[in-house]
């Protein structure tokens, strides 16, 4: 999941040190990026614990809060994304034009942030 400079300071805040959740800034292309990490059920969100709860819920990035939607920046198509486990379920639901745009605007963010734009 890629993060914000809002996202990564909120969490900073809360306490959390960026060099234990997030993946090199090389690896991730210039963007802040939060790690996965092994468990039992395979890679996971360095947040999420074996249940599948959030431990930063209440502070969670953007992204996470509209995942599985994701956008692809070929098609410029908002979509759920093909490595989530639950999306033959997720594929169901009809999503609201504001979820839409929220991953538009959070994708221009990002894009802005990395100096991608």
């Amino acid at each position: 999941m890629l993060l914000t400079q809002e996202d990564l300071e909120r969490i900073e805040n809360a306490g959390y040190k960026r060099e234990n959740f997030l993946l090199p800034m090389k690896k991730a292309d210039n963007f802040f990026q939060l790690k996965n990490v092994d468990s039992p059920l395979g890679k996971k969100c360095y947040f999420l614990d074996l249940k599948g709860n959030c431990k930063i819920y209440t502070i969670a990035p953007r992204g996470c809060k509209l995942y599985p939607l994701i956008k692809n920046l070929d098609t410029n198509e908002v979509m759920v994304d093909f490595d989530c486990r639950e999306k033959e379920w997720f594929k169901t639901k009809e999503y609201l034009q504001s979820q839409i745009i929220s991953v538009h605007d959070l994708v221009g963010t990002l894009l802005l942030e990395s100096g991608e734009i």
